[in-house]
């Protein structure tokens, strides 16, 4: 993929996924192990996302967050971010993103679009999602032609079932204050976050790195170092991970990220109930 190419090359997302077998499912892309540019995509958070995006509530006006299962974003929207980008190695998780969003700006009923994921996390083919065909036509048209190239690849079945994460999935209130918060679709830069600096041209308040690192520990260090001209003085970046104790386990390098980077920042940890555990670099010059 060409860095500074932001439209998905169908021939090469399909290649990845093999040959769809209808009766067995869709062969998955290698996991767990770095994600690809086409790993199937999440379509609902193992994070408690309210509990991150709340730690800058009303710090945080300008995001930088990845894409993710499409929440993330969504519920910086809900805690005050009035101009939010998004990132993400995967183009699957943009088209989830992207679903997500018209979905509530559409003013589909929150029954209907609990159903929208269940649907989208089970099925093989998206044109068997109820729903779905009047969303695609309105979603940006990158997204939708994807989504629609990619019929019969479960490209959204990532991770259990939503059922799993009830507390972790919005709820009918933040639902109906999104229908209200929502004005359009998220910015999105296809990268990876070794190379997503070389895409930034502004400062931000918040950027957030969820759920990387456990699988790259090795770029905590040169990441950090990369994107330190891109937050602002006094703003931060948080590196949250529902995964369990993964924070813990590269916890070494947290320390030697810290010891190296003292001159401009200072980092903390704030841990949450369920395993989710939040890194803090806040920029002090």
């Amino acid at each position: 993929m060409n860095k500074k190419s932001n439209v998905p090359n169908l021939e090469a997302a399909r290649a990845a996924y093999g040959n769809p077998n209808y009766e067995r499912g869709t062969m998955y892309l290698p996991w767990p192990g770095h994600p690809l540019h086409y790993s199937h995509a999440y379509v609902v958070s193992n994070e408690d996302l309210r509990h991150t995006t709340g730690l800058t509530r009303d710090m945080g006006r300008k995001v930088l967050t990845v894409a993710g299962s499409g929440e993330q974003p969504l519920f910086y929207t809900l805690n005050n971010a009035t101009q939010i980008d998004t990132f993400d190695i995967s183009y699957c998780a943009r088209a989830i993103m992207d679903i997500k969003t018209q979905a509530i700006k559409s003013g589909m009923p929150y029954e209907e679009y609990v159903q929208l994921l269940k649907d989208l996390h089970f099925k093989p083919s998206a044109s068997q999602v109820s729903g779905m065909s009047e969303i695609l036509p309105i979603i940006p048209a990158h997204s939708a032609k994807f989504v629609r190239g990619m019929d019969g690849y479960r490209i959204f079945g990532n991770g259990l079932s939503p059922e799993h994460y009830k507390k972790e999935m919005i709820s009918g209130d933040e639902y109906s204050a999104l229908q209200k918060k929502l004005t359009g679709h998220f910015n999105f830069i296809w990268s990876d976050v070794a190379d997503l600096h070389t895409h930034l041209t502004t400062e931000y308040d918040v950027i957030n790195l969820s759920n990387i690192f456990e699988w790259t520990p090795g770029l905590i260090l040169p990441t950090l170092q990369n994107l330190r001209n891109h937050v602002r003085p006094g703003g931060y970046i948080l590196v949250q991970t529902g995964c369990g104790l993964s924070i813990g386990r590269n916890m070494e390098a947290y320390v030697k990220a810290s010891k190296t980077l003292k001159e401009w920042a200072k980092m903390g940890i704030n841990k949450q109930e369920r395993d989710t555990q939040v890194i803090i670099l806040e920029r002090v010059r």
